[in-house]
């Protein structure tokens, strides 16, 4: 695949006109939202939404990237390859498609995974006005997760820390702790905020918009980051008796949705959630659609043999938001470690990465066109 024919690429501004030229060259619908902030260049940040199909389908996939910005390469170069394929001319009898490109375009272009409030989107979709979920585990190792600098002493103490936290309370409950979104520290990990975010916000507008006709709703969500070389991981948040969860097995196969295999890949125990975009839109659509689908990550990072760097990826983002500062002379490294992580620039990963996201998005096409079949 030769750079000009790759669908990833170099940057978000590069990303983004990809996607918009890949949409446009399908007939698709196009349109943009955009952020009141602008990228590290000055570069124009945008939600882009592209629509192909009827416009009053019955049936409709949702596709989105960039929910977490960093990782936005992936998701971006599955919708592009997918777009640049055959399948859009292709589609079944009253489905349409809806691409949504760079949910979190201020994550994505600045290279962090957060929105510009250090939100997790998917930790955001809750209505803010009743009382948050507690995560007290997290309280207690807040100020140890945070240093103020990254120092081999200062690392080494977090661990000492984190290895009484785990004699006391066991592995999984730190990893579950750090990871399942708390709403209390704005500085920490996995802030699920105290109000939608700006992408959160518009999403949900997006949604309204153009599924208003929409009786049943396939959903890939593209992420990236566990441990691998471009293998696709399916997190099924339905209930796992329930219909759709039977449904989306149907799609992408009963074994890659097996909890026992799903926790295998991830390498441990799935974490708790909160305010996740997956029920999020089941919640919005209830009296409306039925929904089906995953959150699909794409592994893209390095086995860690040495537990110092573990936590190396989102304390170094942490450490550029509140600490150094993303102009810090220690920054351009830093993100390039973070875009390593989320996006390796190699081509095998790189080629996996795209056959796997138009093999996901054309099973979940075909298996919403014979959806009345199931």
């Amino acid at each position: 695949m030769s750079p000009a024919a790759s669908p990833f690429s170099g940057s978000y501004h590069e990303a983004r006109e990809k996607f918009i030229l890949a949409a446009s060259n399908a007939a698709a619908h196009v349109a943009a939202i955009e952020h009141p902030l602008t990228g590290p260049a000055g570069e124009t940040l945008a939600i882009d939404v592209g629509w192909l199909g009827p416009e009053d389908a019955s049936t409709v996939l949702l596709c989105l990237s960039g929910v977490h910005g960093a990782e936005g390469y992936a998701g971006s170069a599955a919708q592009i390859a997918w777009l640049n394929s055959a399948a859009p001319q292709n589609l079944p009898r009253d489905t349409a498609v809806l691409l949504v490109h760079g949910v979190n375009p201020w994550g994505f272009a600045y290279g962090l995974r957060g929105t510009e409030d250090n939100i997790d989107i998917n930790r955001n979709w809750l209505d803010h006005s009743r009382p948050h979920p507690a995560n007290p585990l997290y309280e207690q190792i807040h100020a140890v997760l945070c240093p103020d600098d990254l120092s081999a002493n200062s690392v080494d103490a977090m661990l000492e820390a984190g290895g009484r936290f785990v004699e006391q309370h066991g592995q999984w409950a730190l990893e579950d702790a750090i990871s399942r979104g708390q709403y209390t520290h704005a500085d920490g990990y996995h802030f699920g905020g105290t109000s939608l975010s700006w992408s959160t916000q518009h999403l949900q507008r997006i949604v309204a918009t153009y599924l208003g006709h929409a009786k049943k709703v396939a959903y890939v969500d593209f992420h990236s980051g566990p441990v691998g070389d471009g293998e696709t991981i399916f997190l099924c948040f339905s209930e796992p008796t329930s219909a759709a969860h039977k449904r989306a097995g149907l799609w992408w196969g009963q074994d890659a949705l097996m909890p026992a295999n799903v926790e295998k890949q991830w390498g441990s125990r799935r974490p708790t959630r909160h305010g996740i975009v997956f029920w999020g839109l089941e919640q919005l659509l209830k009296d409306q659609a039925d929904i089906t689908g995953a959150v699909v990550e794409f592994c893209s990072a390095k086995s860690r043999s040495d537990v110092r760097y573990v936590m190396r990826v989102p304390m170094v983002e942490r450490w550029m938001r509140f600490v150094g500062g993303l102009d810090a002379p220690e920054a351009p490294g830093y993100l390039q470690e973070i875009r390593e992580n989320y996006a390796p620039q190699r081509g095998r990963w790189e080629r996996k990465v795209a056959a796997g996201g138009v093999d996901v998005l054309n099973k979940a096409i075909t298996g919403a066109g014979n959806w009345s079949a199931d």
